[in-house]
């Protein structure tokens, strides 16, 4: 290199740098109703928005599209081997849909609604029901699983999109992975996604220079894109510095809204969040379920039954699923979707085959239905207006913290951007304020763009994600039960019921979630019976185990060699007086004793520090913190 002209060594020196910092980013917005994912191999770490791919290629009968539908089905292939997934499904089969919502569960008046719905669709635990209708067509399959075989579909696309880098090259070039999630999405929704994107093969198996996998929020990201790209489109008017604008993202399911400020135009464009995300459950999918409700009650159980074979089935398992006649009434329903507007005619409908020639009561004539304007907008408007709500949330925020900032912009993104009836209705809203509504033509893709450039810049306010590479555990007598305990645990105990002893209780699991932000936190309750004779000190072991976490122990007794008793929780309670616990009378000739409730608290850390607390009431009876091994940016199943 020595020999080499200065020009041509300066040029050779560029090129190898060049090679050292290039990385690919990749970006995957997984949807309610639809998924996208982009890509970039950028150098150094600011965007240029034309470089940034969006995969389109998603296989045979597919046709190239920049997102795919959030649509998997496990029913059998027909002749022409469809891949059951996305657009391309067998006539008979029953596809999952709307999983997404799924994977959050707004608390236990959720999850009863689902356990009341499932009974209700099993008939209270019939079996022969079950059999009947459709038992054998449901995938007994968790949500998360479900999203983890559609994004294994989805990886395979993406290695197809960066088939120009040779394994050789994948394996050597530095990666980093961004996965959005909606604004309210608490910690378990989160879990769940990450673990099935990591098992899909988004993680150091696939690419062993994976940096980092980040974590953005949907409207964070569709805000980072869509103000670049109107700024780049409107000149130097538009979006001056210490302007706000509101940003929604209105997707299939979930609707999220913030607001930012522009902080700075030179040498790069840049933005920061000045209000609190709200969001709500009132995306367009929302549209059709008042749609199906609605035909439900016209035309009667039993014929939309037959209609929608789905429907027991969607019951049974909890999942939302369709067969092939409500998907291809969904289609034509969704076309009139999109162009239904304010005082839009009546709309007509045709049933499909072998509703044709159905005829109703006057309500279906020759197997055609008509939807009233009126109904038509009994759909919308609780989502419409539920939408500028949350936007007028937003400019009030901003008129308390900055009185000296004039809002002029609104930010209208995602697939229902696209429906004219929201757009009427935000900028009707708007109008009275004379506020500006601004809707890019790359909407549909601005959150998956967006996340890209997250992945690209990395802002110092990123959030990570790691797995833990451990489950972590505790011993502990539960009551016995002769359907889940080994009868060699039974126990009796002159303070208790008959007891199964030292069972393993895993808190935290191989393959959680870890934010760089906020520690991985599980509290349990640990019941300690005490008398005046007996000691009132003792331990609780910690237990680590590194196996799969779908095949965790949960006997002591024939665990031992494989889990290791790596710390101790010692506990004493002599401080507090008996009379302070909960008294339990005598049982026979026994004595009566005392019942200390205590609560039991371990935290990943996301410095790798386990921390545990053992609690009574307002009383820290023991903490400690243990130095664990480094977690890893990939699921070690």
């Amino acid at each position: 290199m020595e020999d080499l002209p200065e020009v041509q060594r300066r040029r050779l020196s560029t090129s190898l740098r060049e090679v050292e910092e290039r990385r690919l980013v990749i970006a995957v917005d997984y949807g309610t109703t639809y998924t996208g994912v982009a890509y970039a191999t950028p150098v150094g770490k600011w965007a240029v928005l034309d470089e940034i791919d969006i995969v389109q290629d998603w296989g045979p009968k597919m046709g190239n599209h920049m997102k795919i539908p959030s649509v998997i089905s496990y029913s059998l292939r027909s002749h022409a081997r469809e891949e059951q997934w996305g657009t391309d499904l067998s006539p008979k089969a029953i596809a999952m849909v709307h999983t997404k919502l799924q994977l959050e569960v707004d608390g236990t008046s959720a999850e009863l609604d689902l356990i009341l719905q499932a009974l209700d669709g099993m008939h209270n635990l019939d079996f022969q029901y079950i059999i009947d209708h459709g038992g054998d067509k449901f995938p007994r399959k968790t949500p998360e699983e479900i999203v983890r075989d559609y994004l294994t579909k989805v990886f395979d696309y993406l290695l197809k999109a960066v088939a120009p880098f040779t394994e050789a090259l994948r394996k050597t070039i530095p990666v980093d992975i961004v996965a959005t999630v909606p604004a309210e999405w608490g910690y378990r929704a989160k879990d769940s996604t990450f673990r099935a994107l990591t098992r899909a093969g988004f993680n150091k198996r696939t690419f062993p220079q994976l940096r980092d996998m980040l974590l953005v929020s949907e409207p964070e990201a569709a805000s980072i894109y869509t103000a670049r790209v109107l700024k780049e489109q409107n000149g130097a008017d538009f979006l001056r510095k210490g302007e706000c604008f509101v940003m929604c993202d209105a997707g299939g399911g979930t609707v999220d809204v913030v607001s930012y400020k522009v902080t700075k135009l030179e040498p790069h464009f840049e933005i920061e969040r000045v209000t609190l995300p709200t969001g709500s459950k009132c995306g367009s999918v929302f549209i059709n379920l008042a749609f199906k409700k609605w035909l439900r009650d016209l035309l009667g159980d039993e014929i939309y039954q037959k209609l929608d074979q789905a429907q027991v089935v969607s019951n049974i398992s909890s999942h939302d699923a369709e067969g092939e006649r409500m998907r291809i009434l969904m289609k034509n329903f969704d076309v009139h979707k999109k162009k239904f507007a304010k005082n839009h005619r009546d709309i007509k409908i045709d049933l499909p085959e072998p509703f044709e020639n159905l005829n109703k009561e006057n309500i279906v004539i020759g197997g055609q239905i008509t939807i009233t304007y009126e109904d038509m907008e009994s759909f919308f408007e609780p989502c419409a207006n539920k939408i500028v709500e949350l936007i007028e949330n937003q400019r009030e925020q901003i008129e308390d913290i900055h009185e000296r900032v004039r809002l002029k912009n609104v930010f209208l993104v995602g697939g229902f951007a696209e429906s004219l009836y929201l757009q009427e209705s935000i900028k009707e809203s708007l109008d009275m304020r004379e506020l500006d509504l601004q809707i890019p033509k790359t909407s549909w893709t601005a959150v998956v763009r967006g996340a890209a450039i997250f992945g690209i810049e990395k802002p110092a306010s990123r959030v990570t994600m790691s797995a833990c590479t451990r489950s972590y555990g505790v011993s502990l007598h539960a009551p016995f039960s002769d359907i889940t305990h080994d009868v060699r645990d039974r126990v009796e105990d002159s303070l208790a019921p008959i007891m199964a002893k030292d069972q393993l209780l895993w808190l935290i699991k191989k393959g959680d979630l870890i934010l760089s932000n906020e520690p991985k936190q599980v509290t349990g309750p640990i019941t300690i019976n005490l008398t005046e004779t007996r000691p009132r000190s003792g331990i609780i072991p910690i237990y680590a185990y590194d196996g799969d976490r779908d095949r965790l122990p949960d006997r002591l007794a024939n665990a031992e060699n494989e889990i290791n008793r790596f710390h101790v929780i010692n506990y004493d309670l002599k401080d507090i007086p008996l009379q302070e616990f909960i008294r339990r009378d005598p049982v026979g000739p026994y004595a009566a004793f005392y019942v200390a409730e205590l609560s039991f608290t371990m935290r990943l850390a996301p410095r790798n520090i386990l921390q545990l607390e053992l609690r009574w009431k307002n009383h820290v009876i023991s903490e400690s913190n243990v130095n664990e091994p480094p977690v890893q940016a990939e699921d070690s199943d």
